[in-house]
């Protein structure tokens, strides 16, 4: 995870960056626990208009649901988790850079989309750039950047459907119908939070790993046993440059948040074992695909 990501590669991505759910409250506890939505981080500023758009990466990296909301960080239910295991997250393996669209509507119909992927939201306030809510996604019946099944156009008119290789509609927007840029290389990010994973103790078989800074838990992914995971929050992480840039994943991004269609599995399990592959998002260098993982001990 340590590898370098080389001035030149840096540089790369910022030429090609330049050119182009359901809510998580079933784990929760009236009574106690601490959440927030994973805002926050250095590095920003901004006033918020097309011009001067807020660059904060916390905000800068959240992720819209299809309704506009934006999924928050729930409290776990101590009477159904139990705490286990606790570790650190990081990423290794190639990343692809990825592509913006700089004009028209963005995702969902909620906003627009404007210069280098800067994102205006339904009231005005513009955050960017490289926000992850104006990435650009194919429509033309091509194959899944997986090799597998083909992306279209939604009914509703909505960029990146992926049909699965039996043709079943997934959802749109999805990550195999990234539109990728040519830049492929290795991105090592490292996130000083701590990851704490919890059990369910009543026969669900569902799982929580929170990802907590100080007293806050900035980032969750939650299994609901039932097939599905959701996510919520921002985990800020570093690279290996000198000096280091910070880069957000937004958990409520369709990689790790389940908003419909077919069910994206147990991603808990996944993180622990050969990764996820999610966005990341650098407001100066742009978003790439990335393997994030964790790492966890008893």
């Amino acid at each position: 995870m340590a590898r370098t990501l080389s001035r030149l590669t840096l540089l790369t991505l910022l030429v090609l960056a330049a050119a182009c759910g359901k809510d998580t409250s079933s784990p929760t506890d009236p009574t106690g626990g601490s959440g927030t939505g994973g805002g926050g981080g250095a590095g920003g500023g901004g006033t918020g208009t097309v011009d001067d758009p807020i660059s904060d990466p916390g905000p800068n990296g959240n992720w819209t649901n299809p309704d506009g909301s934006t999924p928050t960080v729930q409290p776990v239910d101590s009477a159904t988790y139990s705490p286990s295991d606790s570790g650190t997250a990081g990423t290794s393996g190639a990343s692809t850079a990825l592509i913006f669209q700089t004009s028209g509507s963005a995702r969902y119909n909620i906003g627009t989309c404007g210069r280098d992927g800067t994102w205006t939201d339904p009231t005005g306030v513009s955050y960017g750039p490289h926000n992850p809510n104006c990435l650009a996604y194919s429509t033309d019946g091509r194959v899944g950047n997986n090799g597998k099944g083909k992306c279209v156009q939604s009914s509703e008119g909505y960029a990146g459907l992926w049909l699965n290789p039996q043709f079943h509609s997934t959802s749109p927007y999805h990550p195999n119908c990234l539109q990728l840029g040519s830049v492929t290389t290795t991105l090592a990010l490292s996130f000083p939070q701590e990851a704490q994973l919890y059990t369910a103790t009543d026969g669900s078989g569902g799982s929580i790993v929170n990802f907590v800074s100080g007293d806050s838990v900035v980032a969750q992914l939650v299994y609901h046993g039932d097939g599905t995971t959701t996510g919520a929050g921002v985990l800020l992480g570093t690279d290996s440059g000198v000096p280091a840039r910070i880069w957000s994943i937004g958990f409520a991004q369709p990689a790790l948040n389940y908003t419909g269609g077919v069910a994206n599995g147990d991603l808990v399990s996944l993180l622990q074992d050969a990764g996820v592959e999610v966005v990341a998002c650098n407001t100066a260098l742009g978003c790439a695909l990335v393997t994030l993982q964790v790492t966890l001990t008893p």
